[in-house]
């Protein structure tokens, strides 16, 4: 990994990142946050140079970000569902 350990996310960066990391489109996120897909856009690209992952392919870049910002514990971990207890 290079650059430093920890590189921090604004919270509207974190908040973006968050929603898209369930695989929410720009514009979901956008109406979400209550702003345009455009700045939810600019939101995620700033994110993932601060995470420096914005060299990966279009394709890898959000899942990358999404690893390395729960990694860092800059986001919250995915949510699992709870396991049904066994009698």
């Amino acid at each position: 990994m290079r650059g430093p350990k920890r590189m921090p996310l604004t919270g509207r960066q974190a908040e973006a990142l968050t929603l898209a990391a369930d695989g929410a489109s720009l514009a979901e996120v956008g109406r979400r946050m209550g702003v345009t897909r455009e700045r939810v856009s600019t939101l995620l690209s700033t994110a993932y140079q601060r995470l420096d992952v914005a060299y990966l392919p279009r394709e890898l870049k959000r899942s990358a970000a999404v690893r390395v910002a729960r990694e860092r514990g800059l986001i919250p971990a995915a949510s699992t569902p709870e396991k049904a207890s066994a009698p």
